[in-house]
C-alpha cells in the first residue's frame, strides 16, 4: 500500500486546495493553494504522528514511506516555484 494511517491526506490536501485556489483566483491561486496545503499537511501530520509525549513522534501516518508532515516541504517548494514562474511570466499569469 502507498500509505499508512491517514498518510493519504498528504496528497488530498494539495489536490483540494490547489483546485479551490484555481477556481477562486485563476492561475495566481495555485501557489496559494500549495502554500495552504503545505501548512495543513505540516500541522495535521505533526498532530497525528505525535504521541502522549510531544517530543516523540511515531510517524505512523505515511505516504510512500515518508511521514506525512514532511510532504509539507514539497508543497512549499511547489508554491515557491509557481510564484517565481508566475512573476517571470512563464506560467500564464498575464492575460493577453
Amino acid at each position: 500500500m502507498w500509505w499508512s494511517g491517514a498518510g493519504i491526506l498528504a496528497v488530498i490536501f494539495p489536490a483540494v486546495t490547489v483546485a479551490l485556489g484555481y477556481q477562486l483566483g485563476g492561475y495566481p491561486g495555485v501557489p496559494l493553494g500549495f502554500l495552504v496545503a503545505g501548512i495543513a499537511t505540516w500541522l495535521v501530520g505533526r498532530r497525528m504522528n505525535r504521541t502522549n509525549d510531544p517530543r516523540i513522534y511515531h510517524n505512523e501516518h505515511r505516504f510512500y514511506s515518508i511521514p506525512m508532515q514532511y510532504w509539507a516541504f514539497l508543497w512549499a517548494f511547489f508554491a515557491l516555484t509557481q510564484t517565481v514562474l508566475g512573476l517571470l511570466g512563464e506560467a500564464g499569469w498575464q492575460q493577453e
